[in-house]
């Protein structure tokens, strides 16, 4: 009768220092996927930095509309990356289905370097399941950033962004979410404080389907800071 225990009649010291070498050759695998997943991101990053600054003015004058079709280059964080160059933003809300680890690590980076005041996430039902890492990573920027968390039957592709003090509204409509594919993707990149609103009016109004993130939530309710509040109209 074969022992069920593989190993029985080797000599344990050796066994051991097999099994540590067989997992130290797997950590270091690990690593280097994560390293040329790493270069590979930023390679495309530094691409549609390129690309974006030939096509978009770092400004977008008032009433704006710029349209940019790509063949994947160019996903949603690009549009914001390029708008962040010449200011900070009040807000930035976006909305995808999903999002990729390195695209938090950069917003987690934004928000301690204070580019960005308040970052609010709407994300589809199939982050948590799908996407556990980003989905803890944003739990985690939750609590370290106050980060506004919902979670939907959501497959819209939407970036806001405001500088109150300076009156600059800018909205990101894009079918590419926040991650980066080989597909020809489309964007529309409008300065518009009305079309900001619309969309802030109903992204504001959705319930998260987590369970988990309406409970964190309902503990520390996050308000958005007083210079988002609305500017009086002019004949009031």
């Amino acid at each position: 009768m074969i022992s069920s225990d593989l190993f029985g009649g080797f000599d344990p010291t050796l066994v051991a220092r097999i099994q540590a070498g067989n997992a130290q050759h797997k950590a270091e695998q690990a690593k280097a996927r994560a390293v040329r997943t790493s270069n590979r991101h930023a390679v495309r990053r530094a691409k549609a930095e390129s690309e974006l600054a030939t096509l978009l003015p770092e400004r977008i004058e008032d009433g704006d509309s710029w349209h940019v079709i790509s063949h994947g280059n160019i996903d949603a964080l690009s549009y914001l990356r390029h708008l962040l160059k010449p200011m900070y933003f009040d807000y930035v809300g976006v909305s995808t289905w999903c999002i990729a680890r390195q695209d938090l690590t950069e917003i987690a980076a934004w928000l301690d370097a204070g580019r960005i005041d308040h970052f609010a996430l709407y994300a589809g039902e199939i982050f948590r399941n799908q996407y556990g890492d980003e989905y803890e990573m944003v739990q985690r920027m939750r609590e370290d950033y106050g980060v506004h968390f919902v979670m939907a039957k959501n497959h819209s592709k939407v970036t806001l962004c405001a500088n109150h003090a300076e009156g600059y509204y800018v909205v990101v409509e894009s079918s590419a979410n926040v991650n980066t594919n080989p597909r020809i993707e489309q964007a529309c990149v409008t300065r518009s404080r009305e079309l900001f609103e619309f969309y802030r009016e109903f992204f504001d109004g959705l319930k998260s389907i987590d369970r988990e993130g309406e409970a964190a939530r309902a503990a520390n309710v996050i308000t958005f800071p007083r210079a988002l509040a609305p500017a009086p109209v002019e004949g009031d």
